[in-house]
């Protein structure tokens, strides 16, 4: 019933049984974690279900009247999954909806020479004694968040340290402190 109601809440009436976005806008709307929806007893996800008739007949049954339809026009999907929670499969009447694109996280070897070049760039304008702690500072850097938080087992998220997601964008706000 929630998503429904998200999705149905950001939608208005056109004319009829037809719903869409404001004006003559298009609307996109992005689904965090598509993997993640609970598995019933009946080993399917309802929200995954809603998903694949909305995007294949553009329709959706009202739900306080299960015999009218809406119509649903300029409406857009796009998802991303979680790679380390979750069902790794999505239903694959669903999946042929979308374009999937992989990423892999980069090597530590990547990561030094990205934040090398940034910062050396930036060191250009110190002194020779200050240009030559950029490579301690990078390779400190990535030690500490590959070698320490990554792989050290009091980080890793739990149930009750969920919260506890380091990655790249970490890395990221470290040098963005040093410029």
């Amino acid at each position: 019933y929630a998503l429904q109601g998200i999705i149905m809440g950001s939608l208005d009436k056109r004319s009829g049984r037809t719903y869409g976005p404001p004006g003559n806008k298009k609307c996109v709307f992005f689904i965090d974690d598509l993997n993640m929806p609970y598995v019933d007893t009946y080993d399917t996800q309802s929200a995954i279900m809603l998903l694949t008739q909305m995007i294949s007949y553009a329709q959706v049954y009202d739900r306080a009247a299960l015999e009218e339809k809406k119509d649903l026009i300029d409406i857009l999907f796009t998802a991303c999954m979680n790679p380390k929670a979750g069902s790794f499969m999505v239903n694959p009447r669903l999946q042929r909806h979308f374009t999937v694109i992989t990423t892999f996280t980069p090597s530590a070897g990547m990561i030094q020479g990205i934040y090398a070049t940034i910062l050396e760039k930036h060191l250009q304008a110190f002194i020779p004694q200050i240009q030559k702690l950029c490579e301690p500072i990078v390779n400190a850097t990535i030690d500490t968040l590959v070698n320490g938080i990554l792989n050290t087992p009091c980080f890793l998220p739990s149930a009750s340290k969920f919260h506890y997601q380091f990655n790249l964008k970490d890395v990221g706000n470290i040098f963005q402190g040093l410029l």
